[in-house]
């Protein structure tokens, strides 16, 4: 599949919505003692987000990458690297404390990578295989049209 900036788009915010969501409230539920703590789970969907919009904003990055390759597709193992990137520079910056919606506490200590780290591995291999599959399967023309959803 050669994706286009919309379909990049669209699949995100699809995968965002139908997989990370769902399982970042289930892992932040648990982190929290099984009880409904909102300031603990909330740290973990903000993250999610934080991730999301960034990998939103680096999308036209991914486009122009894909340009320069001589058949113009973003294989699998692109979207795996640059997963981890996202990953990589928002827990840092996290980390720092340079992002204002997250509270100070988030991520900080020596357990911070792993819990982080867990979170994103929950999310992010459930949501690469249902690219790999599922999706593809459900939405049949989406391969063929760049990853456009609406597209027929």
């Amino acid at each position: 599949m050669i994706p286009t900036l919309a379909g990049r788009i669209q699949t995100r915010l699809l995968l965002f919505l139908i997989i990370g969501l769902p399982i970042t409230l289930i892992y932040g539920y648990a982190i929290a003692g099984w009880i409904w703590d909102w300031r603990t789970i909330q740290i973990f969907v903000w993250f999610l987000c934080t991730i999301t919009g960034l990998g939103l904003l680096l999308d036209p990055v991914y486009i122009f990458i894909q340009t320069t390759r001589w058949d113009r597709d973003w294989p699998f193992a692109y979207q795996f690297f640059f997963s981890w990137v996202e990953f990589g520079i928002v827990f840092f910056v996290a980390r720092a404390g340079l992002i204002p919606y997250l509270p100070d506490f988030a991520f900080q200590g020596g357990g911070g990578l792993r819990i982080a780290g867990v979170h994103f591995l929950l999310v992010f291999i459930p949501s690469f295989l249902a690219l790999l599959g599922p999706l593809q399967a459900i939405f049949v023309r989406w391969r063929f049209k760049g990853g456009q959803l609406g597209k027929m």
